[in-house]
């Protein structure tokens, strides 16, 4: 066993694929080595999976840990965001009665049905009793809609609500772009080449059942990436489908917020949608007048 230090909470090279009350299993997307994490990120232990769990299991009856909650709500990042960009949200969903677990992936390594399969395995492991509740940022959504998609029955899962900020539903411009250079997709990863509009426009959307709401706050930079694309004569800006035709909970935010989970509006928007199912009491469509948000 290796001395303990703390570490990044592997923002690039480690994955999740155990969590128990914040204490983390990663496996290295190189390597294909294990760690443990405690909550602050500091190693307690490394190795195979198995010498990993046994450490956690001592660590759980030294600490007398408290059983988890019957309910989860996982928080998924969006491409090239770490757990760290989720801290926020995390810490004002703590007071409500789930397990809140951040879901690391190394986005920026590896392609979308391997972090799909990654997914799928982290849930297994985290054994919810009841239901789960997940909120996604950006292309954190594809990877949930492709592990369901790879799914012989998505209910194994138990889902009951979904909120995803500035989804990637339709896909990304700036994706179809980069995937083209070999230097970008080098640096963006095998990842980039699934989040162009051609690829999300084959996957399945979420079943119906499952209760969906989208969150749009308005980010001034992707008007002016899309001037830049304009530039480029050969690069055909494809018709896709409005984000809104994605879920019948749809909710805009005029001001500009960069990054969103920083401010405290937001936040309080994504944890009364998981919450409840709304998103402002006076709703009763949830749709607000005017709220065709322009990706």
């Amino acid at each position: 066993m290796k001395f303990m230090f703390f570490t990044l909470g592997g923002r690039l090279f480690w994955e999740d694929v155990y969590n128990f009350q914040n204490w983390i299993i990663q496996k290295n997307v190189r390597t294909l080595s294990y760690r443990l994490l405690d909550p602050h990120s500091i190693r307690r232990a490394s190795g195979s999976f198995e010498q990993c769990r046994d450490a956690l299991i001592k660590y759980i009856e030294a600490y007398e840990m408290a059983a988890p909650y019957d309910d989860s709500i996982v928080l998924i990042p969006g491409f090239g965001q770490s757990k760290k960009a989720l801290k926020e949200l995390a810490e004002e969903l703590k007071t409500l009665p789930a397990n809140i677990i951040i879901f690391n992936y190394a986005s920026l390594r590896q392609s979308l049905m391997y972090h799909a399969n990654i997914l799928a395995l982290f849930l297994k492991n985290v054994k919810t009793k009841n239901k789960t509740s997940f909120i996604t940022v950006g292309s954190g959504g594809l990877v949930l809609r492709k592990m369901l998609e790879n799914s012989n029955n998505y209910r194994y899962y138990n889902i009951h609500r979904v909120l995803e900020l500035n989804p990637l539903n339709s896909g990304s411009d700036l994706a179809e772009l980069l995937e083209k250079n070999k230097y970008a997709f080098k640096l963006a990863g095998p990842m980039i080449r699934d989040i162009t509009p051609q690829k999300t426009a084959a996957l399945a959307k979420l079943p119906q059942e499952i209760e969906h709401g989208l969150l749009f706050c308005s980010q001034p930079w992707k008007a002016l990436i899309r001037k830049i694309l304009s530039r480029y004569d050969s690069f055909p800006i494809v018709s896709r489908p409005n984000e809104e035709s994605f879920a019948k909970a749809v909710y805009k935010v005029s001001e500009p917020f960069e990054p969103p989970l920083k401010d405290k509006m937001i936040v309080g928007l994504c944890r009364r949608y998981i919450e409840n199912g709304w998103f402002t009491n006076s709703e009763s469509t949830n749709r607000p007048k005017n709220s065709s948000p322009k990706i």
